[in-house]
């Protein structure tokens, strides 16, 4: 993606009739002007590495209409300028309200404007800037002389600082008005919110106005010779907690690949504000069960499917039941989810991928953000510390609560924390990224009389993990360098002693970018796991203790190179190659992955709302093909629990894809994409269903209960025999991914996975032929925001009388709503946020003959200082 970091550089003629502005932003390098430093709220100097904003190169100063009303205050007129890459104009869009004449003129005069193209890399982009014109009142009539012929002198001064109502943002090249007995005085703030204005001596009428901002009234009364100072709070014409402050094109790198910003990720219903919650809203996504956070991505079991922070596997992603993820909402910048066609720079998973992507804290970047439910309480704050800056969050779920107004036989407890400090710069910083959580849930006593309405609860299962990350990101011309390391201790323990491991990875990555047209991604990785196994685990857990025997230490070492080549403006090949060696002390075991992605223009369309020539504006068909191992894995995530002797041998999976992205007016996009996915072996498998079956032609259909065969060679039969499997479909969306506004998507997914058995094909206990996700999400006046989300999920298959999965569950619906309220107060934001999961209180089948009705709310309040 060719990220373009837009600030806001307003330079207006300062003139009595009008003033212009371009709200855009300088190079990285280029100097501020001289009355003013760097913005309180700037990103490092470093941030645009590699981005050079559109120039000016004709007159942008739009006179006042001819014919206008008379006006005696500032009138504002913001616009959207689509600027392509030939640096004209393609497309004026109006952000403020409609004001004619003066709007008129804006738009029409805007058309005309011509630019020194915004280049990335050194090669023209298409960007998109804001243009502001200030149409000032009248010029006052003409100062009364004294007798003498001299003008009165101004024997006073206003100065002070504007300050954004609620964030406590400096409101920057603000317009300040000042009216004193007839005369008018006006005044530019600079880019930290500063201004200072000569005035003489009286009663002051103030008039305020900025871009984005409601404009501003105030009195005040000065003296002669007075030095008046003032802070005033302007307010926003909308707020957004989960405002998107750095935008840019679309990255047209992968082929399956789906990026989430912004609200998209935070403001889902029936995700609880949660981002990784979110993917399963997404194509190609199933559930086991629609509560618990175990995706089924394209067919395949979860233990396939990677869930990273960064790159870097988290063992326990989601909290127990319906839990939100292990990391607080406000780490995750954007959320990138491969269904399939990951590249090599992802690797030990045969499934998809979901990583959750952080941003570096900006140097001088302060928050507070405190959030409380009725399922958990926690916190964020971010602080400067010497150049630094130090990050804290954490919270406390008690779900318990929820759930024991429904049983008393059930409890759950959870918690989670991060502490984070980066320092340096963008080009060349380092990250120390401290993070663990932990799961408690507890059941009724082992003894426990079992006709004891309210028994006593004992922990029955715990849960956790630590983590420490070590990042150093270095710039050395067209190379970066990223060493890393990352350490940790996992654990699970049932009402046995804890199963443990300790985590060592380090990795050494880089990327060579000769030019435009090339990139060359490098990379050493390793990892080494330390595995405690307690004894006496084997009579509690007798089935775990057989497979995972003799496994007491585990490592891989890993090299990958991945090619990003752009031999035409059309065409985008991205070719690897992936080699793993993994051993665990009595066996040894490497693969070998290429795979290679490759994208074409098609065409172009002709849409209103983007420049010519963007990678938006295209018509790209896309394809994929690779090969994909892993070690082992027990059927779900679990910290401590992981990984499987090597014994079992790898799983490998073959992905294939082919599709096409068509961009439709007002944001919209189609993307179209089938799979198929072939499977040999695949070991450890989520299963249920019962695999022993009594055929009977003439006996009439009744479903059966899952596994009835509980003895552990059974259990240990079904997950370490090796089945070949295989997925298809296909996986249609239409999304409205806009920085402002509405938003959502619609998809479908029509699909089958299958494992073979006894020679033929047999459908995946998971396998769902039809899902259907609506999301919309639509901002309104006053602060309001309203969201909702339909799922259906068709039924999965069960084993009867007749044959093993040969028949299927009811299929369900599920309907989720979200409001927010945005209540702005003089120095920080307050959220109030309603919640609701299946808010109908519709079915769903479980299993067969077992149906669950619920519904889960939460309302709570989230502040922002």
């Amino acid at each position: 993606m060719k990220w373009l970091v837009l600030l806001v550089l307003l330079v207006p003629a300062r003139a009595w009739a009008q003033d212009a502005g371009v709200d855009d932003a300088p190079p990285a390098d280029a100097a501020p002007p001289a009355d003013a430093g760097p913005p309180d709220d700037a990103p490092p100097a470093d941030a645009a590495q590699g981005f050079e904003p559109p120039k000016a190169t004709s007159n942008t100063e739009i006179p006042e209409p001819v014919g206008a009303p008379p006006h005696d205050a500032v009138i504002v007129v913001t616009v959207k300028l689509s600027v392509g890459v030939d640096g004209h104009v393609a497309k004026v869009d109006l952000l403020t309200d409609p004001q004619p004449p003066f709007d008129d003129a804006v738009i029409e005069g805007a058309k005309h404007f011509v630019f020194e193209p915004g280049r990335f890399n050194g090669a023209p982009v298409p960007v998109e800037i804001t243009f502001t014109q200030k149409f000032q009142p009248p010029p006052p009539p003409p100062t009364v002389t004294t007798a003498t012929g001299t003008t009165p002198a101004l024997p006073s001064v206003l100065h002070g600082k504007l300050i954004e109502l609620g964030t406590r943002v400096p409101v920057a090249a603000a317009t300040i008005t000042v009216q004193v007995d007839g005369r008018t005085y006006t005044a530019e703030g600079d880019q930290k919110g500063h201004f200072s204005l000569p005035v003489p001596a009286g009663h002051l009428k103030i008039t305020i106005t900025a871009g984005a901002h409601n404009t501003f009234v105030q009195e005040e009364t000065v003296s002669a010779k007075q030095d008046l100072g003032v802070t005033y709070l302007i307010e926003r014409d909308r707020y957004d907690p989960y405002e998107i402050v750095v935008t840019g094109e679309q990255r047209r790198e992968e082929v399956s690949r789906i990026t989430l910003k912004g609200p998209e990720i935070k403001q889902v219903p029936g995700t609880f504000g949660d981002p990784f919650r979110v993917v399963q809203a997404l194509p190609g996504v199933a559930s086991a069960i629609s509560l618990l956070p175990f995706p089924i991505v394209r067919g395949a079991s979860p233990s396939s499917t990677g869930f990273l922070l960064d790159g870097t596997r988290v063992p326990l992603l989601y909290h127990l039941l319906a839990g939100p993820s292990v990391i607080h909402p406000n780490f995750i910048d954007e959320l990138e989810f491969y269904p399939g066609g990951a590249p090599v720079t992802y690797g030990g998973y045969t499934g998809g991928i979901i990583d959750g992507r952080t941003a570096r804290a900006r140097p001088d970047e302060k928050l507070v953000d405190i959030d409380v439910n009725l399922l958990q309480a926690g916190g964020m704050v971010r602080e400067p510390v010497h150049g630094m800056t130090f990050t804290a969050a954490g919270r406390y779920g008690f779900p318990g609560f929820l759930i024991g107004l429904a049983t008393n036989q059930i409890s759950l407890s959870y918690w989670d924390y991060q502490l984070r400090l980066d320092g340096g710069t963008a080009r060349n910083g380092w990250t120390v990224f401290a993070f663990g959580a932990n799961d408690t849930l507890s059941t009724p006593a082992a003894t426990a009389d079992p006709a004891d309405k309210n028994p006593p609860l004992e922990p029955s299962l715990d849960l956790g993990f630590h983590r420490l990350d070590l990042r150093y990101h270095r710039t050395i011309g067209n190379v970066t360098i990223d060493p890393r390391l990352v350490t940790g201790y996992d654990y699970s323990q049932t009402r046995t002693p804890r199963l443990t491991t300790y985590v060592v990875e380090p990795s050494l990555r880089s990327t060579w970018k000769p030019d435009a047209k090339l990139t060359v991604n490098t990379g050493l990785e390793g990892w080494f796991h330390q595995i405690s196994q307690p004894a006496s685990a084997a009579t509690a857990m007798d089935a775990q203790a057989q497979i995972t025997k003799g496994l007491d230490h585990f490592t891989n070492g890993a090299a990958f190179i991945d090619v990003l080549y752009r031999p035409t403006k059309n065409w985008l090949i991205r070719p690897g190659v992936r080699a793993d060696v993994y051993a665990d002390g009595e066996t040894t075991k490497t693969s070998v992955d290429p795979r290679v992605t490759a994208r074409y223009v098609l065409g172009e369309r002709d849409l209103a709302d983007v420049p010519p020539g963007s990678d938006d504006s295209k018509i790209w068909l896309k394809a994929s093909t690779g090969i994909y191992h892993q070690p082992p894995r027990f059927v779900l995530p679990l910290p401590g629990l992981d990984l499987m002797p090597l014994r079992y041998g790898l799983l490998r999976s073959y992905q294939n894809s082919l599709g096409v992205e068509v961009p439709l007016e007002s944001r919209f996009q189609f993307t179209g994409e089938g799979f198929f996915n072939y499977i040999d072996p695949s070991v450890f498998d989520l299963a249920v269903n019962d695999s022993s079956v009594v055929t009977d032609a003439n006996s009439t259909l009744f479903p059966t209960s899952t596994v009835t065969n509980t003895d552990a060679q059974d259990i240990i039969n079904r997950l370490t025999t090796p089945q070949t499997g295989r997925s298809y479909g296909l996986e249609l969306m239409l999304r409205r991914a806009a920085k402002t506004g509405v938003y959502g998507w619609v998809s479908y997914t029509l699909s089958r996975s299958e494992r073979k058995r006894n020679g033929e094909w047999i459908p995946y206990d998971f396998d769902r032929t039809h899902l259907l996700n609506f999301v919309i999400g639509v901002p309104v006046k006053r602060n309001w925001d309203l969201g909702a989300r339909v799922q259906y999920q068709s039924g999965k298959p069960v084993t009867t009388s007749s044959g093993y999965n040969d028949a299927r569950t009811a299929g369900y619906v599920r309907f989720d709503v979200r409001v927010d309220k945005h209540v702005v107060y003089r120095s920080w934001l307050l959220d109030f946020y309603v919640d609701v999961t299946n808010i109908a209180l519709l079915p769903e089948e479980v299993q067969a003959g077992t149906t669950i009705r619920y519904v889960l709310p939460t309302v709570g309040l989230r502040g922002r200082f």
